[in-house]
């Protein structure tokens, strides 16, 4: 298992790709955002640059079977779990990453409507805006590239960037021709990988066809580097 080669991607700094603007994360689900920003977000909050992360749906999609885990606990399970993730990039700095949860179904993510109203007012002017890449193969990242695309058109004040998640594991799925590396390493994002427990354990023990991301990619994740675009 490896990831698409980005060897052509321009190294760069956390402080040098945000260029001292906030940053915000869209995160489709609960994970996406330690999984294809850990590193930047834990970069950015210890160098005092204030770090949000926005949640478009409530992930319970990945154990729809289970008994033990119903819809509403598993959505307040994988809340919590993102809020610990965050808490752990953030290693005890104040102001920590704020969150904000949109609590659409999983795989409803909007691409437009309302959604784009309220994230307009949530993120902070000249903020760089940071969103997964259209390219994914999941209908949640490609709605929510949508959605970004959509607010940074009515926000020309903002700097649009997308992360790759699933897209990095498919070599048919051609990536930009220009890119970012991110040479900035945190190690809180392992251990804040591993805070969303339901997605990377066997925790939700009675849906065995839910989701378990394998333990090799999750090492993947959590010591490569991290891969931006920005968008044209």
């Amino acid at each position: 298992m490896r990831f698409q080669s980005c060897d052509t991607f321009e190294p760069i700094s956390t402080r040098a790709l945000l260029e001292g603007r906030p940053l915000t994360v869209l995160a489709p689900h609960p994970d996406d955002e330690t999984l294809g920003c850990g590193n930047l977000l834990a970069a950015a909050v210890s160098e005092g640059i204030a770090c949000q992360v926005i949640c478009i749906t409530d992930g319970t999609g990945s154990h729809p079977n289970s008994r033990v885990w119903p819809r509403q606990d598993l959505a307040n399970l994988r809340e919590n779990e993102l809020r610990s993730a965050l808490r752990c990039l953030a290693s005890g700095i104040e102001p920590p990453i704020a969150v904000h949860f949109l609590r659409y179904q999983d795989c409803n993510a909007p691409s437009g409507g309302p959604a784009a109203e309220t994230l307009t007012g949530l993120i902070p002017r000249d903020a760089a805006l940071f969103c997964t890449w259209g390219g994914d193969p999941h209908i949640d990242h490609l709605n929510t590239a949508r959605l970004a695309n959509l607010v940074a058109s009515l926000r020309p004040d903002l700097r649009l960037f997308f992360y790759p998640i699933w897209g990095r594991l498919h070599s048919e799925l051609a990536f930009p021709k220009q890119g970012y590396l991110l040479t900035d390493r945190s190690p809180f994002k392992a251990p804040a990988i591993a805070c969303h427990k339901s997605q990377m354990t066997r925790m939700i023990h009675d849906d065995p066809a839910g989701f378990v991301m394998d333990p090799e990619l999750q090492a993947l994740f959590a010591e490569s580097p991290e891969v931006f675009f920005a968008a044209s």
